[in-house]
């Protein structure tokens, strides 16, 4: 049985990146096998550890300085991206973001998608909103197209299956250490500002963005 978990993160046009990394909720559930005549029944309960999954399903980030962010929390956690608080018309900025599956003995099905902070996308009442001029490209760590100049509501796709660990699971803050082959991914992610008809007319203009990570687990 697969279990979700999904991770989320908020892009802002400031230039930070913020992850957020949300457990989902693992629901044991009883097994019941019945059998039954006029005058009696039986009933059989399937029970143990074999039902439970253990370790808790998992996945994290790699900071900046090489140690591990669970990002768990509501506000999420800043990404720096060079040159954001500088982006004008014509011109992009680039980020590339490590993922990396923290379960011992499951697989993790990766995927993503841009979407909008705020409901709408807005910073701050207004600011302009430059969305219509924005544009994403995305590849993975084998430099792998997974779009291209698409739409933030086209930034979407499969960042592939992280393998199991097959090592210790770490903790928040701890210094990330790689462990078996495949079990650790990379988002190169590329947001283009486009020099097109009316752009200036959202001078000064800002984007309030997410990049939203979905896994799910699957078996080794």
């Amino acid at each position: 049985m697969k279990n979700p978990i999904k991770t989320f993160g908020d892009v802002r046009k400031a230039g930070r990146v913020k992850l957020v990394l949300t457990a989902g909720v693992l629901v044991a559930a009883t097994v019941a096998v019945t059998g039954a005549t006029s005058t009696d029944f039986a009933r059989l309960n399937f029970v143990g550890a074999t039902l439970v999954e253990s370790p808790r399903f998992d996945i994290g980030i790699v900071r900046a300085d090489g140690t591990v962010e669970q990002a768990d929390k509501d506000g999420g956690f800043d990404w720096a991206v060079a040159g954001a608080s500088d982006l004008v018309p014509g011109k992009s900025v680039s980020t590339t973001i490590p993922v990396f599956n923290n379960t011992y003995n499951l697989k993790a099905d990766t995927s993503f998608q841009v979407v909008l902070r705020n409901g709408d996308g807005r910073v701050a009442p207004g600011v302009p909103i430059i969305l219509p001029f924005l544009r994403f490209t995305a590849t993975d760590e084998t430099n792998k197209v997974i779009f291209t100049d698409v739409t933030w509501d086209q930034a979407k796709g499969a960042l592939g299956v992280m393998e199991p660990r097959w090592g210790a699971v770490l903790n928040n803050g701890e210094q990330f250490t790689p462990a078996a082959s495949g079990s650790a991914k990379k988002l190169n992610l590329t947001i283009k500002y486009i020099d097109g008809p009316g752009v200036e007319n959202y001078n000064g203009g800002q984007a309030a963005l997410s990049v939203r990570f979905d896994a799910v687990s699957a078996a080794p």
